[in-house]
């Protein structure tokens, strides 16, 4: 979706100068997500600007998938509000375009997945609604690529983009999902018949299924460094099952009571799924009582099998998968890739080295989470922000905040903040933590804007703003 509105939401008789300013990094799911979270939960008008360097809004960034796949979470588990949980699942019902589209689940549409690109169509559609409501509330977007954030002189954050003066703002939200990645669209060449695809959660399963759908390529060879596939969702959604027996403290102890609950679940004909719901609902408690010598055996040893059981694929992707794996069409080989070539790969298998030749090869491991981007290391040497000890992303707490500091403005949003926040990439979880966010960022807002009323009016704090690419 490309930005081509030039409209000006400006608030009449007011000055962009004289409003509260607040930056989001990023306009992927995360950073729209975010931005309609502002409008909902800001009372008093704002300025907002949204940077990012491409002209393009992708709200499938973020979620680690691109906007072709079916999504992982369930129709019921996808709403841009946490008040009207089942606003998605009505507005398939009412749109035409979507509706006649989907086929009829046995279940029920609550309990459907749909392609990614219908969940984007819906996010925008509700980011250009709470937009239009809210005269009161400049918004720009920027193209320039932010390289630095810092403190400014005169209280708040200094935003750096390009070569431009850096601008003042009052709260900074950094929603680069797993960081600001190009695009991994491939051309599939004519004479191309087997291909290379490196990585084994979602995303990697679904380009392989997508490959395969395309008549020029017979066979794939999946590579994967733990050697562990995401599982299947049940059939029908399960809730979270908890029992009363208290989760053990030690990394040791919790998963043998994980996998003992989850035997009995499979004996009793409940399913895994459920359990495994349970647990993740006791996940941040656990997590936060870890001893940071355990935090670091669990990314070691068993973060692959825990992200492989609670982030499912569809049954009928799952399905599909283990059919081509039967049939030979896919092969899954364990092993870290060393170099990738125009015609294979090298990679490190149990038995040694190897290599895969290959007519086409994609990369579909998970990046860390934008650690080492320039605006994150200015954020880390100001002061603003704290790498978590397992180098996964920023520590945050629930709202995202870098520091537990109630005045605070610095944000890292969604997989930023999996180092501290476990699940923190699914759509859910970053829904209700940007509404969290944004209700932090009303209050700070709303305290400024009493104190400035009692010294008689804002005063112009902005000079050096950046001329941005377009108002709306």
């Amino acid at each position: 979706m490309t930005l081509l509105s030039s409209r000006s939401s400006r608030p009449d008789g007011q000055k962009a100068d004289h409003l509260a300013r607040i930056a989001i990094v990023g306009r992927g799911f995360t950073g729209i997500m975010t931005a309609i979270a502002l409008f909902k939960r800001v009372d008093h008008p704002f300025h907002l600007v949204m940077f990012d360097p491409r002209a393009k809004i992708d709200i499938s960034e973020g979620i680690s998938q691109p906007a072709s796949t079916v999504l992982t979470s369930r129709v019921r588990d996808l709403s841009v509000d946490p008040a009207l949980p089942d606003d998605f699942r009505r507005w398939l019902e009412r749109d035409d375009t979507w509706r006649d589209r989907l086929t009829s689940d046995p279940a029920g549409l609550e309990h459907a997945f749909v392609p990614g690109e219908i969940f984007s169509s819906y996010v925008y559609k509700r980011f250009s609604e709470a937009l239009t409501d809210r005269p009161d509330v400049v918004v720009q977007f920027g193209s320039d690529a932010i390289t630095a954030i810092g403190r400014h002189p005169a209280g708040g954050y200094s935003v750096f983009a390009g070569a431009e003066q850096p601008t003042r703002f009052d709260a900074v939200f950094l929603a680069t999902g797993y960081g600001l990645r190009e695009t991994s669209d491939v051309a599939l060449a004519d004479a191309a018949q087997s291909a290379v695809v490196i990585g084994s959660g979602i995303h990697a399963v679904d380009r392989a299924l997508g490959l395969l759908a395309d008549s020029r390529i017979s066979h794939v060879t999946l590579i994967s460094e733990s050697g562990f596939l995401p599982q299947s969702h049940a059939p029908a959604a399960v809730g979270s099952v908890v029992t009363d027996q208290p989760v053990p403290k030690t990394l040791r102890g919790a998963f043998r009571y994980l996998r003992e609950a989850a035997r009995r679940a499979d004996v009793e004909g409940s399913g895994w799924q459920g359990v495994m719901n349970g647990f993740r609902s006791r996940a941040r408690d656990l997590w936060t009582g870890l001893a940071p010598e355990e935090r670091a055996r669990f990314k070691r040893h068993v973060k692959a099998v825990y992200d492989s059981h609670r982030n499912r694929l569809p049954p009928e992707h799952y399905q599909r998968l283990h059919h081509a794996i039967a049939s030979g069409a896919i092969a899954v080989r364990k092993g870290k890739v060393n170099c990738i070539a125009t015609n294979g790969v090298l990679f490190s298998a149990p038995t040694g080295p190897e290599v895969l030749p290959a007519d086409l090869t994609i990369d579909c491991r998970l990046r860390p989470s934008g650690t080492d981007s320039p605006p994150v290391r200015s954020l880390i040497v100001a002061g603003l922000a704290t790498r978590d000890e397992l180098d996964i992303g920023i520590v945050v707490d629930e709202c995202g905040r870098t520091r537990a500091n109630p005045s605070h403005g610095v944000f890292a949003m969604g997989p930023l903040g999996l180092g501290s926040l476990p699940d923190i990439d699914l759509v859910p979880q970053i829904v209700q933590q940007s509404h969290e966010a944004a209700s932090v960022v009303g209050n700070l807002i709303g305290e400024a804007t009493q104190a400035v009323s009692v010294r008689g009016g804002f005063q112009s704090r902005h000079a050096g703003r950046t001329n941005d690419d377009c108002i709306i």
